[in-house]
């Protein structure tokens, strides 16, 4: 008798529905929680629950939509918050369930007259086509277990982590890097570590890590004000300004001095632990600013400049709809429109059916250099040091800058100086001092270890993606296969250490020119200094004979030496300080 109160379908319905009262449907703590805590599960009932719920938030904010409710107003804030997550969700998620349970929700709103959201972009890469990226439900359990762990982390699998998918055991390695760099227990609250990556990110004009940082730090509970400007974010997260801008554009200007202003007593102050958090955050940040701009990363569907609002016929507009000049009529719910930045993918393949003769045959005299021994001529510190000198002297010749970048996209907002950019490192005369010497201060003997003490295991994972990018070959260059890769790797690392003022006394630096032909020294540095004007002939240019594989490969490589020079400098500056 007491069953036949209750509706005959209600153990049909979820938990989530069970326990959700009225006045949760336009909660927005409640409404994130379910989205995040609800779907970013392995276990399947307790997605299908969630997935039922967002069903009947989606439905109750379409219908109050429609009417002249009091709640009208709220529930078009809501759909145009919640539409473009859902369309990156029926898109972009490891769980199949997940996908077709989103595409039927966006199918049912855009039957009930409202505009739903378009892609703006074709894929994660504007350089890479999507056909020759890993799919997400590809049939390699690896790599399909590495974006199931990435959604599980942060509720999406992002561009980014789709573009690194090529090369799984790094991947594997980076996310346990960021993971805890970003989202586990260390010295600064969750939302603060998002801020400064946007700040990070800033200095390069990354829109595409700006835009993910902002809706990660809204979804942590950051204050909405603080990504209004600098002016208004607290008085000891400005002070990192200095610091942000010289390690971006110029690291070996930074002095203990720097670090000492920080760390000065008051209100204001940082802890050791919580600056050497920060400076991870900073230096890890740029570096990836400068794989975003050298793969061309498309910002995600669901940030502010990843998506438009879809018309529902040419005659037919409702009040969702941002940008009118914008719209297009489509059907199908994974298309989208053509990218403003010039995309590389209907244009070029990346392999040697594309290269020329003399590109291949730039690719066999390589592969012929690689192959021979090594001369084991004598050569002294002197010698080593006048080569290191004139490497540094010839890139201080690549890709001169043509005046300064205004920044664009609402990005001035978080940057402080923008006039403040990358001047070359070079050396003549009394300014030889100035030369980073690992002999003196190295990763190995002294940056892993004072990182490890001040930020507990996150010199471990540094380590770790420093060792593995470094060592990481797969034999081949090129369509040419079983080749010994190493000298080329260490040729790049070392001329990146180079172009940042590192000088190795165990490396040979004539190397350098024999493995690294002008363009791929000039696609080098303009990733690793001012990548924001990586363009798609600069892609297209430096080692056509690669693979998109072996391209991301090297911009992972680039990505990891210059991470490694930046802390390398900021770790010395700290270690002054304390002693």
């Amino acid at each position: 008798r007491v069953l036949e109160l209750f509706p005959k379908n209600i153990w049909s319905l979820p938990v989530w529905s069970l326990l959700m009262a009225d006045d949760e449907v336009y909660d927005p703590d409640f409404i994130r929680k379910l989205f995040a805590s609800g779907i970013g599960t392995r276990n399947v009932a307790a997605r299908t629950s969630a997935l039922d719920s967002i069903a009947l938030c989606i439905e109750t904010w379409a219908a109050a939509f429609q009417t002249a409710s009091e709640e009208r107003q709220q529930a078009r804030d809501l759909l145009k918050s919640y539409l473009p997550t859902l369309l990156r969700l029926s898109e972009a998620c490891p769980f199949h369930d997940v996908r077709t349970k989103c595409q039927g929700i966006i199918q049912a709103v855009q039957a009930r007259g409202v505009r739903i959201p378009l892609c703006k972009y074709d894929g994660p890469s504007n350089f890479i086509s999507t056909s020759k990226l890993v799919p997400l439900n590809t049939d390699d359990e690896e790599k399909r277990e590495l974006f199931t762990e990435a959604f599980l982390v942060d509720n999406r699998v992002s561009n980014m982590v789709r573009v690194m998918g090529y090369h799984p055991i790094y991947l594997s390695c980076f996310l346990r890097f960021h993971t805890y760099l970003m989202f586990q227990d260390g010295p600064l609250p969750l939302h603060l570590r998002q801020y400064i990556a946007i700040l990070a990110a800033a200095r390069h004009r990354c829109l595409y890590l700006v835009s993910l940082c902002e809706t990660s730090f809204l979804s942590l509970g950051g204050d909405p004000k603080w990504l209004e400007g600098l002016e208004h974010v607290p008085l000891k997260i400005q002070a990192l300004n200095d610091i942000n801008k010289i390690l971006a554009h110029q690291p070996w200007i930074i002095q203990k001095s720097d670090m000492q202003t920080l760390m000065q007593p008051g209100s204001n102050s940082w802890s050791l632990s919580e600056l050497m958090h920060a400076v991870v955050i900073l230096c890890h940040y740029h570096s990836l600013s400068g794989f975003a701009h050298g793969c061309a990363l498309n910002p995600e569907i669901d940030t502010a400049d990843g998506h438009i609002m879809r018309p529902l016929s040419q005659d037919v507009e409702t009040e969702l709809s941002p940008d009118s000049s914008r719209r297009t009529s489509v059907s199908g719910l994974s298309s989208s429109i053509s990218t403003p930045r010039g995309s590389l993918s209907s244009e070029i393949t990346l392999t040697d059916d594309i290269a020329d003769q003399e590109v291949a045959g730039l690719r066999d005299e390589i592969v012929e250099t690689l192959r021979e021994e090594r001369s084991d001529d004598e050569t002294t510190t002197e010698l080593e040091l006048r080569e290191f000198e004139t490497q540094s002297k010839a890139s201080a010749e690549l890709g001169a800058q043509v005046g300064n970048l205004v920044p664009t996209n609402g990005l001035a907002r978080f940057i402080e100086e923008p006039e403040f950019q990358h001047e070359d490192f070079t050396i003549a005369g009394e300014n030889t001092s100035r030369t980073f010497r690992v002999l003196d201060y190295s990763w190995e003997d002294h940056g892993y270890s004072l990182a490890n003490r001040l930020y507990p295991d996150i010199g471990q994972l540094l380590e770790e993606k420093f060792r593995l990018i470094y060592l990481l070959t797969y034999q081949t260059f090129g369509s040419v296969e079983d080749v010994d890769t190493s000298r080329f790797r260490y040729a790049v690392w070392n001329y990146i250490h180079c172009i940042k003022g590192i000088y190795h006394d165990d490396y040979h630096y004539a190397e350098v020119n024999k493995l690294l032909h002008i363009p791929f020294k000039k696609y080098i540095k303009t990733v690793t200094c001012y990548p924001e004007r990586v363009t798609s002939a600069d892609f297209k240019g430096f080692m056509n004979v690669f693979s998109c594989s072996e391209k991301v490969h090297i911009n992972l490589l680039l990505l990891e030496a210059r991470l490694q020079a930046e802390l390398l400098y900021a770790l010395r500056a700290i270690m002054q300080h304390m002693t």
